[in-house]
């Protein structure tokens, strides 16, 4: 959420449903990442991405 906008990137994934978006905690980076399961998904996100990008320069 930025300020009173919602963006979930990942909505699609629930087909036509609608998503109720209050009462719901933020999260914290820190939080997410202490999960080592999360943290090793998203280095491996970051490196596809960054290799990705190399292409193009």
């Amino acid at each position: 959420m930025i300020g009173s906008c919602v963006f979930d990137l990942t909505c699609e994934q629930f087909g036509d449903r609608d998503l109720s978006y209050e009462n719901n905690p933020e999260q914290f980076r820190e939080e997410h990442f202490s999960k080592e399961e999360k943290r090793i998904r998203y280095e491996n996100l970051k490196s596809a991405l960054r290799a990705s990008l190399a292409d193009f320069q």
